[in-house]
């Protein structure tokens, strides 16, 4: 990466610096950030006696690996594999090489 871009983001009042490639990859982390520091602050709306911060870092860090592998289970490649097997069987029949 040539013109990498260096960004803060804050989460939980800690500074993370990075580099980015792109604009657009800066706004996937400043997202990214904000949905985290979100979903700690409804973890200790709802669970607010843990004994301390860890849990809730923790708790968030699980949920957001529970949605990254659920979302990772739902990407169904079947269809396309269909299609190319398709496209090779018509490419067969018609001789192209």
């Amino acid at each position: 990466m040539a013109n990498k871009l260096n960004i803060n983001v804050t989460i939980e009042d800690i500074q993370l610096p990075l580099q980015v490639a792109t604009a657009e990859e800066e706004k996937v982390y400043r997202d990214a950030a904000s949905n985290i520091q979100r979903r700690i602050q409804r973890l200790r709306d709802a669970y607010p006696h843990l004994p301390n911060d860890k849990y809730y870092y923790v708790m968030a860090m699980l949920n957001t690996a529970v949605e990254a592998v659920k979302a990772a289970d739902r990407i169904d490649t079947q269809p396309y594999v269909e299609m190319i097997h398709d496209l090779e069987k018509e490419i067969d029949q018609i001789g192209i090489k």
